[in-house]
Parts: structure tokens; sequence; C-alpha cells
């Protein structure tokens, strides 16, 4: 299917909406809760949070920048972007020419870059210019003669990179509206920068194997996983001692792994009593392990500090329960 160039957002569409229950205490983080949903901060600390109530309700989907009180969210056909969210006065603004059904969001480190995808359809689509005028681009069809699997952006939201699987399969760096290989591999999974955008991380399934490739020069350095076997995600980070370390979450495995990429060393092995599902930035120190699925589902979350362990946000027990909000799509104009 050949879609169609996207349009810039319109100029005049925002709108405040009606006061929304502002938040307080420690906000570990605001996200999509998909049960209920709603977008809800996690209050407290990963050890001791609760979900809060809802700030925002009746959504299709919604998805908010690391660390930021802004995001998008999906209503009624409608993509919005919304800011202001835990204050008593959300604004919304629809952005026009943005996919209103992607299976998912991923955000850039510093949340100046949203990207729409579909694996099952195989596009993205880049959504640039938060917090303050954002932007859809034209979305971009993934013919790479193999299945989209993944996509990723670096911190600063200056690089894409995408993965396909198959007899073709391989990972290629997507700039000026064109794809360039750096590398091969049957079953790419999971993709991660290192924090200086220097170095693109890629999981493979099928070798069990964890590809480095350096972006200035295209080598590459090869990280084994011994005694995983069903990695699935990952995720680059530079920890409190400045080590580049990987985290790497192990579906069937139980298991979030910490490796030292320089030394190639395990730092630590923490076993789950859960399956993780992902492994996505959530707090300052934080990651989301595990999305709510269904109602009874807690959130479950892993913390670096102080001690590198996993914990969970109990689930929400009522949406009666919680401050109605009117529906957002009606007031974006």
């Amino acid at each position: 299917m050949r879609l169609a160039l996207l349009c810039v957002i319109a100029s005049i569409c925002s709108a405040q909406l009606p006061a929304q229950t502002s938040v307080t205490g420690p906000v570990e983080a605001l996200t999509f809760d998909s049960p209920t949903r709603s977008v809800r901060a996690v209050i407290g600390v990963p050890h001791s949070a609760l979900f809060g109530p809802a700030l925002l309700d009746n959504l299709d989907l919604a998805s908010i920048a690391p660390g930021q009180t802004y995001g998008i969210v999906f209503e009624g056909g409608q993509c919005l972007f919304v800011s202001g969210l835990g204050s008593k006065k959300v604004s919304s603004a629809a952005i026009s020419g943005a996919n209103s059904h992607p299976d998912g969001v991923v955000w850039s480190g510093n949340g100046s870059l949203a990207i729409l995808y579909s694996s099952s359809s195989g596009w993205f689509q880049s959504i640039t210019g938060f917090p303050n005028a954002p932007v859809a681009g034209t979305a971009v069809e993934v013919t790479l003669g193999g299945a989209f699997a993944a996509v990723a952006s670096d911190t600063g939201g200056q690089q894409i990179a995408v993965a396909v699987s198959g007899d073709n399969g391989g990972v290629y760096q997507f700039a000026n509206g064109q794809f360039t290989r750096l590398a091969s591999m049957a079953k790419p999974v999971s993709l991660s920068f290192s924090n200086d955008g220097q170095t693109l991380y890629a999981l493979d399934a099928a070798t069990l194997e964890v590809t480095a490739v350096s972006l200035g020069g295209h080598g590459f350095q090869t990280l084994e996983l011994p005694g995983m076997a069903n990695p699935i995600a990952i995720q680059s980070l530079e920890d409190s001692e400045s080590r580049q370390v990987l985290y790497v979450a192990g579906g069937s495995d139980r298991l979030l792994r910490i490796v030292d990429v320089a030394s190639q060393q395990i730092l630590a092995d923490v076993a789950l009593n859960f399956q993780p599902t992902g492994i996505a930035p959530f707090g300052s120190s934080s990651f989301v392990l595990a999305n709510r699925s269904q109602s009874a589902n807690p959130l479950w979350l892993f913390a670096s500090t102080p001690t590198p362990a996993s914990y969970f946000v109990p689930a929400v027990q009522s949406r009666q329960a919680d401050h109605r909000t009117a529906s957002l799509a009606g007031r974006a104009r």
C-alpha cells in the first residue's frame, strides 16, 4: 500500500481542556494504562508506588515522552498532542496528517522526536518539533525484503534505525529518505543507540547475540549472551560509573541481564518472577518490563538504583472511582 504524503500540524488547532485532576506527591513517570484506556501518573518510587487517578481517559492509545508532561494520544480517529499533564489545565492540539492507527510509538530520549510505527502494516512516521510545534512527516514504507521488526531513535532525535527479519534480514539506518544497510542478521528483534549516538546495538534472536555497530566507521563488536535462551529486548544506558551498559530482557528466561559493553562482563543477572514482554525507559532510573494488558495485571518495573531489582505497581481497581474527563477529540480545533 502506498502511503500518501502527510501534512504538517495545523497552525490553529490548540484548545484548552477543562480542569483536570492534578498530581501531587513524587511522580516516577506518566504512562498509558491500556486496560483503563487512561493516562495516569505512577506516584511514589518503584518499590512503593501506586497509580494515580486518570488524567485523561477514553483513549485508544497514548504515549508520553520520557521524563516529560507531554505526549501523543489517539482518540476517535485523531492523533493529538497533549501537554500540561498532571496540572489543572491540559492543552491539546491535533497533529494534522499523523497516522491515527499505529501499533505503537517510540520516542527519542530527549522527547523531541516521536516515531509512530506499524510492524503489521510495515510503515513508520516521524513527528518532530516537540514540545513547541510538532510536525508530522511523510509516512515511510519499510520494503526491504523482510518483515518490519523494530525501529529506534538516538537520544537527540537525529538518527533513526530500523530492523527487518527474514532471509534478507538486517539493520538499516534511515536518513534523507534513504535506507543504508548496517548489518545482516536473520531475526533482529530490538534496537538501542548508545548515549552518545555513536553505536547502534541490535539483538538477533536467531543467534542469541547482540551486534554493536560503530556508526562512524561501521565496525562491529559481538556481545554473546551465554545461558540465555529467549532474549527479547535490549536497552543501552550509561550507568552511574560512566560505563556503557546494556540491559537484556529474557522472556521465558524470566531474567534481566546487565552487561558492561566495554569488558563484555555480566554485571548482574536479576531473576524475575514474571515473564517480561520488553524493556522501555520509564522514570529517571527505571524501566517498564511488562505493561498491563488485563485489568487484574500489575505494571512491572525494574529500577537500577539503589539495588537492581524488579517491582510492581498494583492494578487499578476501578475506573468508576476516577475523576472522569471529557472527550479530547471534540475539543481539538
